[in-house]
């Protein structure tokens, strides 16, 4: 006599189910813990703690409203390194002994990052003059940045512009394509595009005339060894040319065949070197009266869509935050006191 068994059906739990048993058990913990009754007294007041939220909220939004709105422009560029030296290696230590040399394409990113934030090219912005997007006249950038607090800039005036410049200035170097970010705030999209767009122009300016600076030093350096290097290829032609008038016939000789040799090489290595000092001599005078850009752009300053500060949103959420935060501890010392 066989018996047919039947297998228990599964039990279906819904989705809310699965979910639920595991904040009830929590719920279940919390309540028969110390806890529990501060707890009570924050969810029974749950509209003082929202009020609390925002009337916090409110105040740091309408708060927000009186700070002013900084716009920034961004753009990126990229450093257009000058020819290296072709200086043979102890010429080319003692030229850079002297800071004659370029700079190389490694460094050449961070010495204009760090130049666009340079007392000199900063300074030389705070006068330079962008439009006013309401009257449309231009006007120096201390004015416009000061709310037009300005009329004049005096020593601790500067100090105080370049200090706000610095802050609102932002320089990264990416170190693996050496592409250099710009961004600059200003106080609407034209005037920080106009801004930013004056600060790479006046970097390029400066860039140039160092690289200027730079060349003229290494062309009168490259001058002078060219002179001399022509002077020791002639005096070793000289000596090749004495050699071979004292000497009619030399193949039977192993001795003076090793002696024109040794004035071959000696030539050959004087002719070297004055050709190397030649090209770079050539270099140095085209750097020397070079006027073209070192800083290529290749995303131009565009006046910004919206501001980036202040962040009312975040500000406002954060203030609500933290007001419910205050008026819920408030709440439980008030409950630890009535325990007490």
């Amino acid at each position: 006599m066989s018996t047919t068994g039947h297998s228990p059906r599964p039990v279906v739990r819904s989705r809310e189910s699965t979910f639920a048993a595991p904040v009830d058990a929590l719920w279940g913990a919390v309540d028969h813990s110390w806890a529990a009754p501060y707890l009570r007294s924050v969810v029974s007041r749950w509209r003082t703690v929202l009020g609390f939220a925002v009337i916090a909220g409110s105040g740091a939004f309408g708060a927000s409203l009186f700070v002013p709105d900084v716009y920034v422009a961004r753009a990126s560029l990229i450093a257009d390194a000058p020819a290296r030296t072709s200086l043979p290696s102890g010429l080319a230590q003692f030229a850079g002994q002297l800071g004659m040399l370029g700079l190389d394409n490694n460094r050449a990113p961070e010495f204009y990052k760090d130049l666009m934030r340079s007392q000199r090219v900063l300074t030389a912005l705070t006068r330079t003059k962008i439009h006013d997007p309401k009257s449309s006249a231009a006007e120096p950038i201390y004015r416009v940045y000061s709310g037009g607090r300005i009329d004049s800039l005096t020593p601790p005036k500067t100090e105080a512009l370049l200090k706000q410049l610095n802050n609102r200035l932002q320089t990264i170097v990416d170190s693996r394509t050496g592409v250099i970010r710009v961004a600059l705030g200003g106080p609407s999209p034209r005037q920080a595009a106009e801004a930013l767009d004056s600060l790479l122009s006046l970097t390029n300016q400066f860039a140039v005339t160092n690289l200027r600076s730079r060349a003229g030093a290494r062309r009168q350096f490259a001058e002078e060894q060219v002179a001399r290097a022509h002077a020791s290829l002639d005096q070793a032609e000289d000596s090749l040319r004495q050699f071979y008038e004292r000497n009619r016939r030399i193949a039977d000789s192993p001795r003076l065949q090793f002696e024109e040799a040794r004035l071959r090489r000696r030539i050959d290595l004087q002719q070297e070197m004055y050709v190397t000092l030649n090209r770079e001599l050539e270099q140095a005078r085209l750097d020397e009266v070079r006027d073209t850009p070192i800083l290529n752009i290749i995303d131009p300053p565009v006046p910004p869509a919206r501001h980036d500060k202040p962040q009312r949103r975040v500000i406002t959420v954060l203030a609500a935050f933290l007001g419910a935060l205050t008026a819920a501890a408030g709440l439980v010392m008030q409950r630890a006191q009535a325990v007490g």
